[in-house]
């Protein structure tokens, strides 16, 4: 019987392949993003999970609060040995310091981004498995590094790295001692060289406001973590200063880390962050996506079995059970969704390398493990055929054998109130889509091409590794590169904007005449920076070459800062006092605010001081023509100026972009689900235009005999859907705009919830719904009424 039911089953796939391809199609596209979507969210829900200690590990996080507001920072180097001897409960720590250094194997040099200093105990904190080497030794001096299996490969081929030297920034001499694993994609910070912690020097350990760290600390499984962020919080009490500044500390569960820990950055590109509202609106678009789905193939089931309706008639009048049609229907709705699952499988090996670059991580690249969740398909599509077939199978079993026989299909007010009610909600939901996408990429569009305050095009930066040669004689470099540029403005500074950039603890005059603390970010420039960026004054005057003052008691802020210091008018701070890492002086200018950071934040204070010491990026204006032979030209230069550096170089408009590349990725993604859900309902629509056309087969025909026009025939088909749609628009744009509204509130400086766009996304669904039902309501509009009055 089985086997007899399987047979009809695919004779009517096979019979009706048009309806079965679109049936099966739209099921496995959403089965298959389904499936991307619980990848996606399993792994960002599994980062730190590996570590052996993932429970018992917290990292240790400041905030810094000031009259300026709240810094979000790490930790410094003294705060985690001071804190395991004092408190009991803390089982064991470690620390790690990001970095980004020049690393040279023979005549060969590598900007290494993914390095960071660490100390011994990193590896019992952390599960770091070592290939060779041991962990109580490995950083036992400065300079000795252990490197990833990437990067031993990288470096040494297939030779054995320990034992073999490296030099690290062209100067100093460094032994590889040990080889780890590579750390896991899923951890949210990742590192291919380990360096001992000892190379920093014992300057580091007593410092108590140089928040560089990220601070680890191993707990007992059962802590009260309120209390302890009290102890913790009032041991720092006793070693820093606190009339202005208060430090705040507390503990981030590791596995927390990615998604919930703030962005607390530091030099070096090591970590990575996520967020619960990418992961919560990744789950319930993909959701809504197999919902839409499901809802076709329920729809284009029904309507497609207008078609079966005298065979129906004739099994019912042969002696056949409602149960019996039941099951057939069940098996048809299986053995559709079984193909569906077949060509989902192959969808998702087709496109998983694509959804790894869109997503912008490596996903998944076990195959065991793949083929593991794959096995998962089958019984899941095989549930969502049943599920979806049940209403066309109960739907249609109990029709009499009359109306069967005559071919008719009598709805009922539940049945046609359900299926338009679901037309609504597909709408609805793409409604929504719409208005989404536009909105990210709008915001996308605003905070990529939006006037930062600084010219950031066709500029040439290299990170030179605080080189002394450089620093040394930066004139005669500057004329070297200048003649090759044919522009004599380059500039020194120890940041751009859009690089991570370190604070520090600074104190100005306020007001009051009192010196106030706050953290501030600090850009060590030269005298060209200023003009070579295009940052403007507001107040007072730029650094001076002629002034030798200015090199060592001068200092520039910003607009934010002055605010931050009380003053309404920036020409208030002018001559007030500063004090910053050992300097003394006075705020001889001004600068206009701008966005050096993203524009998720608020410009925050900034100062300006020229400190050559601390310049490690030079910057050149480079001509957009023959750009590859410039470049060309200025590495000889480089390279016979200081050889053993590398010449490492980036645009500006380049580094500033790239903060933005999470949320280009959250775009991409957004837009090709959208996408989907669209076409998804797109083809809802016609299984819902196929149904409504043929049982107004006759009417359609009467009319057309009494005189009726296409035009009147086609507007009189696509009222009821475009009436939906309106009905669509009305439900979606209040939900879309308090949603999108939402999300922008997470950006500093944003767009406006603009009604155009609620407007141009409703228009684009009626468009969408007029092209959808269109071809089929002409197409019945053109019919010949004699056929359309012929089936009786």
């Amino acid at each position: 019987m089985l086997k007899n039911y399987l047979k009809i089953a695919l004779r009517n796939i096979v019979g009706n392949i048009t309806y079965s391809i679109i049936n099966v199609v739209g099921l496995a596209v959403g089965i298959c993003v389904c499936f991307f979507a619980v990848l996606y969210v399993r792994f960002e829900l599994s980062y730190d999970n590996y570590h052996e200690k993932a429970e018992q590990i917290y990292r240790l996080v400041t905030d810094v609060e000031t009259v300026s507001g709240t810094e979000y920072k790490s930790s410094t180097g003294a705060m985690a040995g001071a804190i395991q001897d004092a408190i009991p409960e803390v089982l064991a720590s470690t620390r790690i310091f990001p970095d980004y250094l020049i690393v040279q194997k023979d005549q060969d040099l590598f900007g290494e981004e993914k390095i960071a200093y660490a100390d011994s105990s990193v590896f019992s904190v952390f599960t770091l498995p070592l290939i060779s080497g041991n962990p109580a030794t490995v950083f036992n001096a400065p300079f000795n590094l252990v490197l990833s299996e990437t990067a031993a490969k990288k470096y040494f081929g297939n030779t054995e790295p320990v034992g073999q030297k490296l030099m690290i920034n062209g100067k100093d001499p460094a032994y590889v001692t040990g080889v780890m694993k590579d750390m896991p994609m899923n951890s949210h910070f990742r590192t291919d060289i380990l360096v001992s912690m000892k190379t920093l020097g014992p300057e580091w350990e007593s410092n108590w406001k140089r928040f560089f760290f990220y601070t680890y600390l191993v707990l007992p499984e059962k802590v009260n973590i309120p209390v302890l962020n009290r102890k913790i919080t009032q041991l720092i009490k006793e070693h820093t200063d606190q009339s202005q500044s208060k430090y705040a500390l507390s503990l981030e569960p590791l596995k927390t880390v990615y998604l919930e820990g703030k962005s607390r950055g530091t030099r070096g590109g090591t970590s990575a962050s996520g967020s619960w509202n990418n992961v919560y609106i990744f789950s319930v678009v993909s959701l809504l996506v197999l919902f839409i789905a499901c809802f076709n193939f329920v729809n284009l089931t029904t309507a497609y079995s207008i078609r079966r309706m005298k065979e129906i008639g004739v099994r019912k009048v042969l002696g056949g059970e409602r149960r019996q049609l039941i099951i057939q229907f069940l098996m048809d709705a299986v053995s559709i969704s079984g193909i569906a699952c077949i060509l989902s499988v192959f969808l998702i090996l087709l496109f998983l390398p694509v959804f790894n670059a869109i997503a912008g991580k490596s996903i998944i690249t076990d195959n065991i493990q793949l083929a593991g969740l794959l096995t998962f398909l089958l019984p899941g599509a095989l549930s969502i055929g049943l599920l979806a077939g049940i209403y066309p199978a109960f739907f249609l079993s109990r029709m009499s054998p009359i109306q069967s026989l005559k071919g008719k299909i009598v709805s009922g007010g539940q049945g046609l109130t359900l299926r338009k009610s679901l037309v609504i909600a597909q709408f609805s939901v793409s409604i929504i889509l719409i208005t989404a996408t536009v909105v990210v990429y709008k915001q996308l569009d605003f905070m990529k091409n939006h006037e930062p305050g600084f010219k950031k095009d066709h500029k040439l930066v290299v990170d030179f590794q605080f080189d002394d040669r450089i620093l040394k004689n930066p004139l005669s470099l500057k004329q070297k590169l200048g003649q090759i540029t044919s522009d004599d403005q380059i500039s020194m500074s120890s940041c751009i904007p859009g690089k991570v950039n370190h604070t520090f603890p600074t104190k100005i005059e306020n007001k009051s005449a009192e010196l106030q603390e706050f953290q501030a970010d600090a850009y060590f420039i030269d005298h060209d920076f200023l003009q070579q960026f295009g940052i403007e004054m507001v107040a007072g005057r730029p650094f001076s070459a002629n002034l030798s003052s200015d090199s060592t008691e001068a200092m520039l802020i910003n607009e934010a800062a002055s605010k931050a210091l009380g003053f309404t008018n920036p020409e208030q701070a002018l001559g007030k006092r500063f004090e910053q890492l050992s300097r003394k002086g006075v705020i001889v200018g001004v600068t206009k605010d701008f966005h050096f950071q993203s524009f998720q934040e608020k410009v925050k204070p900034l100062t300006f001081r020229i400190a050559p010491g601390f310049f490690t990026y030079l910057t050149l204006n480079v001509p957009a023509e023959n750009l590859s032979s410039t470049v060309s030209n200025l590495k000889k230069q480089w390279q016979s100026f200081i050889p053993g550096v590398p010449f490492i170089y980036s645009f500006t408009d380049e580094a500033y972009h790239a903060q933005y590349v999470a949320e280009e990725q959250f775009g991409k993604l957004f837009l090709y689900i959208s996408g989907l859900a669209i076409l998804l309902s797109c083809m809802g629509l016609v299984g819902l235009s196929a149904l409504s056309i043929t049982q107004r087969t006759k009417e359609i025909g009467v009319r057309k005999v009494l005189g009726a026009s296409v035009a009147e025939v086609f507007g009189l088909l696509t009222k009821d859907f475009l009436i939906m749609v309106f009905l669509a628009i009305i439900v979606a744009s209040p939900i879309a705009w308090y949603t999108m509204s939402k999300w922008l509130q997470t950006f500093a400086y944003r767009i406006e919830m603009s009604p155009l766009i609620l407007i141009s996304a409703g228009l684009i669904a009626i468009a969408i719904a007029l092209f959808t039902v269109s071809f089929q309501s002409i197409k019945a509009a053109l019919m010949n009424p004699v056929k359309s009055l012929k089936s009786e």
